[in-house]
């Protein structure tokens, strides 16, 4: 896809949900964090389109640059980018998201949450829906990396998740904006 035709995608995209919804998508997050080799600047239309924030560039390699940021920051004046959260630094990193939670030893995964509430980060917390489902049907073709980000740990994973957040307040990153 082109710039032009992304743009519009994410324009027509923004507009069905404010219409389905009754509220204004100010939040962007390309897929398979996308923005990435030639997509690299597109976020820099993210702006005109109406939205406040970003979380597109994650700080790790395959999916993304290991040399992102880590935590938020101003891209341009009034669009922030707001990175997935991800466990340790240097060459090996882990998401803190999707696989990562569902395989990485919880109290490893529970101590990496508690210091980002307490820097008060502004990471996003991804969950896809499916992940909840452990009886999902099994997509055919996937490569093996595909097939493990897609079905490892998620036998029990409800549970797992509802103890990992348990005692933590969240709060929705529009709020979390806002506050800055």
């Amino acid at each position: 896809m082109d710039r032009a035709a992304w743009r519009d995608s994410v324009r027509d995209g923004k507009a069905l949900l404010e219409d389905l919804s009754g509220q204004a998508v100010v939040g962007h997050r390309a897929p398979e964090w996308s923005l990435r080799g030639p997509a690299a600047d597109w976020w820099r239309d993210l702006p005109e389109l109406g939205f406040r924030y970003d979380s597109s560039r994650v700080p790790l390699a395959v999916i993304g640059d290991p040399g992102f940021p880590r935590r938020p920051h101003l891209l341009t004046e009034g669009l922030w980018e707001l990175p997935p959260p991800v466990l340790w630094s240097g060459p090996v990193r882990m998401p803190l998201w999707g696989w990562g939670p569902r395989v990485l030893p919880f109290s490893l995964v529970r101590r990496a949450l508690e210091s980002l509430a307490q820097e008060d980060a502004g990471t996003p917390l991804v969950l896809h829906p499916w992940e909840l489902d452990a009886d999902q049907p099994r997509l055919p073709g996937l490569s093996l990396g595909h097939r493990f980000t897609h079905s490892a740990g998620l036998r029990g994973y409800g549970g797992r998740l509802r103890n990992l957040l348990e005692g933590f307040r969240l709060t929705s990153l529009e709020a979390w904006l806002a506050s800055r």
